[in-house]
């Protein structure tokens, strides 16, 4: 299967990205519902992979592929991880499930009504969802760890249909962050965090410039390492040898638990 977060698996968002978003009317309405099972890309389409799991969550926790799950929203461990801890967060609300983020969660950035609340109520999940992913940290790596030590946001472009938050360990070492797009959809503006979706705005290039612009941002920005800073250019190889390092010492500067 496709690697439902790379970048460059964007272009088939390119018309529900942020067209719905900038022809919005400019008097709030209600978001349009889509049915959950309707495809972009056809009726098997790797896109719509998490559509069964925001609408039927109870068949797939004994398979693993749900951690846990209310009426409000879906938590579950994200099948290509980019670093030692990679979980999803899936919004269970049927009016933003098919909403592109910058819509469902961003008051400053959408006209649909509600999005204030909603962003409000997803920010209590995510601090819940942090503590879970900062205890699987500590049992994986036997250290002590923080929300310090996560990320939490989304893709300002995403290749998945369904609404879907990251919570990522910011180490960057897993055998499935295979090239250069990988890293940067982490480590660059294409990457935007969850606080900072409470104030973007209409403004911000990333809105403005659309799924093209944000691809650019992943694809031609130097891979800069996420903790030293030291410049990589195009040589993933290299960072990645130097990955293995710095989680090394990630490790040892944490306490022991």
């Amino acid at each position: 299967m496709a690697d439902p977060d790379s970048p460059e698996m964007s272009s088939g968002v390119k018309r529900n990205a942020f067209s719905v978003l900038m022809a919005t009317a400019k008097k709030p309405k209600p978001a349009h519902v889509e049915p959950l099972h309707k495809s972009t890309q056809g009726p098997h389409s790797f896109r719509d992979a998490l559509a069964p799991l925001v609408q039927n969550p109870e068949n797939f926790v004994k398979s693993g592929e749900v951690i846990k799950y209310t009426d409000d929203y879906v938590l579950i461990p994200d099948k290509f991880p980019k670093a030692s801890v990679h979980l999803l967060i899936l919004p269970r609300e049927l009016t933003r499930t098919r909403l592109h983020p910058f819509q469902a969660l961003c008051p400053n950035a959408s006209k649909i009504i509600g999005t204030k609340e909603f962003y409000d109520k997803m920010s209590k999940i995510v601090r819940e969802c942090e503590d879970y992913a900062v205890k699987q940290l500590e049992d994986l790596h036997k250290r002590k760890f923080t929300a310090e030590d996560l990320k939490v946001g989304i893709h300002s472009t995403p290749s998945m249909s369904n609404l879907h938050i990251h919570v990522i360990s910011v180490d960057n070492y897993s055998e499935k962050l295979k090239n250069k797009k990988h890293y940067n959809s982490f480590n660059t503006p294409f990457f935007v965090s969850f606080d900072e979706l409470g104030t973007i705005t209409t403004d911000d290039a990333r809105i403005k410039g659309g799924p093209l612009y944000c691809a650019q941002i992943a694809n031609k920005g130097d891979l800069i390492c996420w903790k030293c800073e030291k410049n990589f250019q195009n040589q993933f190889k290299k960072l990645k040898d130097h990955l293995e390092e710095e989680f090394a010492l990630w490790k040892k500067e944490k306490a022991a638990t």
